[in-house]
Parts: structure tokens; C-alpha cells; sequence
């Protein structure tokens, strides 16, 4: 889908889940059930995903195991317009090494993350790592989306390092998702920088961020409320929409009680009576039964229906 708007920025817009990966008994990536979920949320309404982010436990898996992650997605065929692809590390090269695997596999949506283990880095020393990445691959057709989620990464990205990295970088730097749950900022980004893609990192925001000019959201728990989530998109300009965000925003915050990846891994195992999606990779653990069962009711009662295999629509 596209936004009407003379500034419209050259990144994919709409819906797009920050996509689960499945694991298998040894808690490695389990690709071929990965993929099989990938294409059942294109099926279910997604505009696209972002694969190796947050919510796919990326940071939890080693480069040699995300590299296969991204050699496998290129090889099933999935649609490279409709993919963003998670490099950003902590060291360099790997980002570096990410980055230029996904080009050279088609990908040229990029989702990254700052160096985010030295926490108060100035903007210079931002500025000069994402430059880094962009300058080392070489590839004319890249567009990085930064990635702000400073509860998580401890780094913030302000306004002046955006401003900065598009004064020396153009359009490589294409957009954010914004998951500080900041909605002012997300909208002040938005009239600050034209044809800059917004995209907010909670669907509950998907509609004021639409009317302030961003294209989209970015969310984990679109995984869940994708079909939710494009009734939304599908009608933000019209006066029923404000009706259809209250329903989507009363379901992301049933899911805001608890972890994120957890409780979506939590409700793709009951939904599917598939107990292997509760598989995550430690540090993160799988929500205890209790807790499972209010989640449940609780997602239920809000309007959350049930959910077909995905190997339905493989």
C-alpha cells in the first residue's frame, strides 16, 4: 500500500509485524517454521515484516545463525519490497557484514539498531558508526530505517543525529520506527522531516501517527493483530476509524501486561494447540500456565479471534 502525500518517502508503508522466529527442541532457528509464519502474516493482512528484530530474538542469536536466517528468507522467495531486515550489533563489522549480506540477497530495507552497549554515545560517535555501515557496503539503493527503542537499547537517536545523517546521507536514511511509546516525538519527527518514513512501534499509535504523515507501524504484536491492525490502515482517513483504533489499542494493551515475545509465543501456542511455540532462547522465558490462561481470557475478551495454522497458507 502507499500514503497519498507529495512527500511520500521511499520505504515500504502500512502494516508490518515485527515478525517471531520459531525455534526447534535444541532452541536453534528453526527456518523452515520461520518462514511458514512469515507467509501466513503476509496472508493475514501485513504489508510487509521486519525480520531480526526485537521480537525475533535477534539479539540472542549469533551472525553465523542470522546470516542463515537471511540466506533462507532470499531463497524461499519471500518479496524483497515487503522485507526490512534487522543488522544492527554492537560491534561494526557485524552490523557491516549483516548489512551487506542482506543487499547482496536482495533486501535493501534496513532496520538497524545502534551500537547499543556503550550507553550516552554522542552523536558524533552515532553519526560516525551508522555512516560507517552505509559508506562500508557501498550500495547506492540502501535505505535504513533507524531503530529508536531506547528502554531496550539504552541509546536514544534524537532529532539532530537524524538530521545530521540525512544532510551527509540523503535518502539511505529513509525512516524510524519509533518504539520509545513517545507519540510526540513520533509526530514532531514527522513535521520535521518531510518524506522521512515514520513508523510507530505500537499499533495503538497507528492511527495518529497515519494523520500526522508517518506511513505505518512496525509492531510485535501485529504478529497477533494484523488483521486489526490493516482495518485501521485500511481506513484511517474515514469516520469510522477512530472506532477500529480503540478496538486495536484495548488489544495491545492486554499484551503490554506482560513480555512481549513470551506472551505472542504464549498465544501462538494455544491458538494452534502447537506447544512448540513456546521455545524462546534464554535469557527470555515462556510465560508460566497461570499467567498463560489471563492472558488468553483477557486477549478474548477484547476481541482478539482465533488463528489459523500457518502452514495452511505455506
Amino acid at each position: 500500500m502507499t500514503i497519498d502525500s507529495p512527500d511520500s518517502p521511499d520505504s515500504p508503508c502500512g502494516v508490518f509485524a515485527a515478525a517471531l522466529t520459531r525455534l526447534d527442541s535444541e532452541l536453534n532457528v528453526d527456518l523452515a517454521a520461520t518462514l511458514d509464519h512469515y507467509r501466513w502474516l503476509l496472508a493475514q493482512g501485513c504489508d510487509g515484516l521486519a525480520v531480526l528484530g526485537t521480537t525475533g530474538e535477534a539479539n540472542s542469536f549469533s551472525l553465523g545463525e542470522r546470516l542463515a536466517l537471511i540466506e533462507a528468507v532470499a531463497k524461499a522467495g519471500l518479496p524483497a519490497d515487503k522485507l526490512l531486515i534487522g543488522t544492527g550489533c554492537c560491534a561494526l563489522p557485524d552490523t557491516i557484514a549483516l548489512t551487506r549480506a542482506a543487499l547482496d540477497h536482495g533486501f535493501r530495507h534496513i532496520l538497524m539498531l545502534p551500537p547499543f552497549y556503550y550507553k550516552g554515545a554522542s552523536d558524533e560517535g552515532l553519526h560516525a558508526a551508522f555512516a560507517g555501515v552505509i559508506d562500508a557496503v557501498g550500495e547506492p539503493d540502501i535505505r535504513v530505517c533507524l531503530y529508536h527503542f531506547p528502554k531496550m537499547s539504552g541509546v536514544p537517536l534524537g532529532h539532530e543525529l537524524i538530521a545530521r545523517l540525512r544532510a551527509s546521507h540523503g535518502q539511505a536514511i529513509a525512516g524510524i520506527k519509533d518504539s520509545s511509546g513517545d507519540l510526540g516525538n513520533m509526530q514532531a519527527m514527522c513535521e520535521k522531516f518531510p518524506g522521512f518514513a515514520v513508523y510507530a512501534g505500537t499499533e495503538r499509535y497507528l492511527q495518529p501517527v497515519l494523520e500526522a504523515g508517518g506511513v505505518g507501524c512496525i509492531s510485535a504484536t501485529a504478529n497477533a493483530t494484523s488483521r486489526h491492525c490493516q482495518a485501521v490502515f485500511a481506513a484511517w482517513r474515514e469516520s469510522g476509524a477512530a472506532e477500529r483504533q480503540q478496538d486495536l489499542t484495548a488489544i495491545r494493551e492486554v499484551f503490554d501486561r506482560y513480555p512481549v515475545v513470551g506472551a505472542l509465543k504464549e498465544v501462538w501456542a494455544r491458538r494452534t494447540n502447537d506447544e512448540t511455540w513456546r521455545r524462546l532462547r534464554p535469557p527470555l522465558t515462556a510465560l508460566a500456565a497461570a499467567a498463560g490462561d489471563e492472558l488468553d481470557q483477557a486477549l478474548t475478551a477484547a476481541g482478539l479471534g482465533p488463528f489459523e495454522r500457518p502452514a495452511e497458507v505455506a
